[in-house]
């Protein structure tokens, strides 16, 4: 019997992932327990392996979008017939049987398959010819068993032609229009100067009086970057936290001077950041200030007992959060420790799902970067994250005299529909008379 292999959900939020890469082709054998496929979040990238061993069947392709418990593929036994994918159930969960495609995806006679992105039943032939010539099988009609697209069905595609563009609309007078008409001028290439670049009789005649000038040259491509994989993730991810959110960002500067003397101080005895004394002041703050270590579920604000602090970590093609986990009960140097393991992990692609989801509140520190303060975007569920800014010696009024100090802006955003501007005052205060006397970090 044929053995699903599905999107897995990786995370509590996770609704689909992108096949990132097959690391075999459809009809090869493979072991049990073999790296088959990888797979990516708007998180993380995962390898599944093979359950048993068998015959890969490879359903659907690389880059891909599907839904958690969508069917990727399966493992067949030699000579065994590949399942009809349609026929099968959804696993909402990722971890019972594969997805089937919702009743708006199946295709009919006189439509095509799929809207384009949505899901497409096609034969792994017309999968891997459509791959080949750039046709998107969405815009293709199956003519197979439940509007399946064939082989033949992308050949027939790519023979017809496209249809012709429908002219686009000109405003203009009519008295434009009627000397355009007498004079030959295409209205299109007259550039109006009336209400909402409406073409007048006048712009027609001066038109005429002189030829129209040259195109702009348009400036020269250097390459192009594909919008697909984690960046098109971590876009989709920010535009649903602001279209989902009333963010507000409030700044504060902090005098950073004790700061610097005590990760001076630590240093001697262990590998120790900024970032990892920031970890443990937030978590300890988060445990007088729960509202902002929470999360929103349906009409419930959960406050949340256990503080897993995510780190942003910027990788060449995006960005990713490990999670600090029990940040509040762990020390100083316990956290430093984990971290530099987080920070190998998401540069190596290593990063189990634990390293990567159930955050509770979020830091990214931009301080290295030579920037002062920014706004960042909350990562939902969480419902606040904080901006670290550089550390910079300033002259400022300390003790009445004016003195050379270190300080380092601290940006925090929340999300207004769960936190007020008073409670998140609160918490950044409380967080900076701690970081301006961090030898309480230590106990």
């Amino acid at each position: 019997m044929a053995i699903s292999i599905i999107m897995p959900k990786l995370g509590m939020a996770m609704k689909e992932g992108v096949i990132a890469k097959w690391n075999k082709s459809d009809g090869d054998p493979i072991r049990k327990d073999e790296e088959v496929a990888v797979v990516m979040s708007k998180k993380i990238t995962y390898k599944l392996v093979a359950a048993e061993a068998g015959i890969l069947r490879i359903v659907r392709q690389e880059q891909e979008t599907l839904q958690v418990g969508e069917v990727l593929g399966f493992i067949t036994a030699p000579g065994e017939a590949l399942p009809d994918i349609s026929a099968l159930p959804v696993a909402e969960d990722g971890a019972g049987a594969p997805a089937a495609p919702s009743a708006a995806s199946t295709p009919s006679a006189a439509a095509p398959s799929a809207a384009p992105g949505g899901f497409v039943l096609a034969s792994p032939a017309a999968r891997r010819m459509a791959k080949e010539r750039g046709v998107d099988l969405g815009q293709v009609r199956g003519s197979g068993a439940d509007g399946m697209v064939t082989e033949a069905d992308v050949t027939r595609h790519l023979a017809t032609p496209p249809p012709a563009p429908a002219p686009a609309t000109v405003l203009a007078t009519s008295a434009a229009r009627k000397l355009a008409q007498e004079r030959g001028i295409d209205l299109a290439q007259v550039r109006g100067s009336g209400t909402g670049g409406r073409v007048t009789e006048q712009d027609v005649l001066s038109f005429g009086a002189a030829p129209p000038a040259a195109p702009a040259t348009p400036p020269a491509l250097a390459r192009i970057i594909p919008f697909a994989g984690m960046r098109q993730m971590i876009a989709e991810n920010m535009v649903q936290s602001l279209q989902s959110m009333a963010q507000v960002s409030m700044m504060v500067e902090i005098d950073a001077t004790e700061l610097v003397k005590l990760r001076s101080q630590l240093k001697a005895d262990f590998e120790l950041t900024y970032t990892d004394l920031l970890v443990k002041a937030v978590a300890k703050t988060l445990k007088r200030h729960p509202i902002l270590n929470a999360t929103l579920i349906g009409d419930e604000i959960h406050l949340l007992d256990t503080v897993h602090i995510g780190v942003a970590v910027a990788l060449p093609d995006g960005l990713i959060v490990p999670v600090l986990r029990d940040a509040d009960r762990r020390t100083v140097e316990q956290i430093a420790q984990e971290a530099r393991r987080l920070a190998l992990a998401a540069r190596d692609g290593s990063l189990g799902v634990d390293d990567a989801t159930g955050a509770t509140f979020t830091i990214t520190n931009l301080g290295s970067y030579g920037i002062d303060g920014f706004t960042p975007i909350v990562n939902p569920p969480e419902v606040a994250i904080l901006g670290v800014g550089r550390i910079i010696d300033k002259p400022v009024i300390h003790n009445d005299q004016i003195v050379r100090r270190a300080t380092m802006v601290l940006s925090l955003t929340i999300d207004h529909r769960i936190v007020d501007g008073a409670p998140g005052a609160s918490f950044l205060s409380a967080l900076r008379e701690l970081l301006e006397s961090p030898y309480r970090l230590l106990v």
